[in-house]
């Protein structure tokens, strides 16, 4: 903790450093001031954590200091020293929010006491800033990279309101280095040049930037932002820009051309930023074409015109088609592991990413499928007691592997699912007043009426009885 001392007095000034130093190996006394003008003088330099001031000093005195000093830095924690004891005092310092108030020749134990409660007070209030700051950093990585997403999830749009509630357009940077560097500092000069809020995200070596625009901004606005970063950064940064939009539902079409045009350059080395070059129609078709074979999983027909046309295929064409396959990938929520474009060196790695494309893809579909039997299952014998496990292998798939499936699909988990369709339909048969409540239990397929009524009370906050007579008393 960093503590100045504001006291007219020398001796008192001197004292009080000694008895911080002697007692508190964590804190230390890094400024003196002989009135309240120096003390906002030090505090402006030093800005320490705590201040000790005193009340009555030469020109300015302490309150008015603290005043001027709150306005510069909210966070500094005061202690006031007076000889008086003044109500008036303490009712001026409270609006402050100072709560520590210590009568000359103050007590060993006071000022102790003081300063431990005002160092919890300090380290809670960094903690929950560290806490804050953390927040912020996962919901703004989490934004950006829905942005890099088509079609963009629906919660990037509550997202954007929450973050960047004023941003009218934006566009995206892709730098892409020849050797590696560190993220915060990369962060640290964007920050000097891009005057608009940003987020960096980095991703195998890769910096993706997300600028969110408040007001107009212009292509030559972008590239004079691309220009001053590359000349800070060095010429073995490629910096792709994407053209700005004004839609949320844009901004991956922003990334891509940022993501194609930085490797269109690291490919080319013919300059180190600028947009994406007009792409070679023919060539678009054909990454269109392998794209969808590759949804209807038919990989031979993928595999067939990839080889047809990949002596033609440049970097950026491949890099393209990843794209548009991850982007298709992404749609359907299929993933697959440990591979990105740097793994892909070779055409023969191409054949066999496609391939395992193809086979992901097939697995998506007949687990769709399965999904459809599974529930029309559960729909048609939701009085038997049907565990995960039957139903699983009705399907053919493991129990693990079909509970995450069929969460995915519905948004439920098995339990839940079949719960809802027994308490759907025990309402029902409430309804009718055709059965007893231990017949509706084994309809519905519970063996025990008590166990039943526990779900059923859980589920509609009201017992089986308390909600029949709720209806026939109406």
């Amino acid at each position: 903790m960093r503590i100045l001392i504001a006291e007219d007095e020398l001796l008192e000034r001197k004292a009080m450093k000694k008895f911080i130093q002697d007692n508190f190996r964590d804190m230390e006394v890094v400024g003196e001031a002989v009135n309240g003008r120096k003390a906002i003088e030090l505090a402006k330099e030093l800005r320490p954590d705590i201040i000790f001031m005193d009340i009555k000093m030469p020109g300015i005195n302490g309150l008015e200091a603290i005043e001027k000093i709150h306005v510069m830095w909210p966070k500094t924690k005061f202690i006031l020293v007076s000889a008086y004891d003044t109500f008036d005092y303490a009712k001026q310092a409270m609006q402050f929010g100072i709560k520590d108030y210590i009568l000359k020749p103050g007590k060993k134990e006071e000022i102790i006491s003081a300063l431990y409660r005002l160092k919890k007070e300090i380290l809670h209030e960094a903690k929950m800033e560290e806490e804050k700051r953390q927040s912020e950093r996962l919901l703004n990585e989490s934004f950006i990279r829905k942005l890099m997403k088509q079609p963009i999830p629906t919660d990037a749009f509550e997202l954007q309101s929450q973050l960047y509630p004023q941003m009218k357009s934006g566009y995206f940077f892709v730098i892409t280095f020849d050797n590696r560097r560190e993220e915060k500092l990369i962060a640290e000069i964007i920050g000097k040049h891009v005057e608009d809020s940003f987020i960096v995200y980095k991703e195998n070596n890769v910096f993706t930037v997300g600028v969110f625009v408040n007001d107009e901004v212009k292509k030559a606005g972008q590239l004079l932002v691309a220009r001053k970063l590359q000349l800070e950064l060095g010429d073995e940064v490629f910096i792709g820009i994407g053209h700005i939009t004004d839609s949320l539902e844009n901004f991956s079409t922003s990334y891509r051309e940022a993501y194609a045009a930085s490797f269109q350059l690291k490919t080319e080395k013919k300059c180190n930023y600028g947009f994406p070059q007009e792409d070679d129609q023919q060539h678009q078709n054909i990454v269109s074409r392998i794209v969808q074979e590759i949804e209807k999983g038919k990989r031979e027909d993928a595999i067939t015109i990839f080889k047809e046309n990949e002596l033609h295929f440049t970097m950026v064409d491949k890099e393209n088609l990843y794209i548009a396959i991850q982007t298709m990938l992404t749609k359907k929520n299929i993933s697959i592991a440990k591979v990105s474009i740097s793994t892909l060196q070779s055409n023969e790695d191409w054949l066999i990413y496609i391939n395992i494309c193809c086979n992901k893809v097939i697995e998506y579909y007949q687990s769709k499928q399965s999904m459809t039997i599974a529930k029309e299952y559960i729909m048609a014998h939701y009085g038997e007691a049907i565990s995960l496990e039957d139903i699983a292998e009705l399907v053919s798939l493991s129990p693990n592997y079909f509970s995450n499936l069929f969460k995915e699909e519905f948004g439920e988990t098995y339990i839940e699912f079949l719960t809802k369709i027994r308490m759907e339909r025990a309402k029902e048969l409430i309804g009718e007043n055709i059965y007893s409540l231990k017949e509706i239990s084994f309809m519905v397929g519970y063996k025990n009426p008590n166990y039943f009524s526990r779900v059923f009370k859980r589920y509609y906050h009201a017992s089986p009885k308390h909600f029949q007579d709720s209806i026939f008393e109406k």
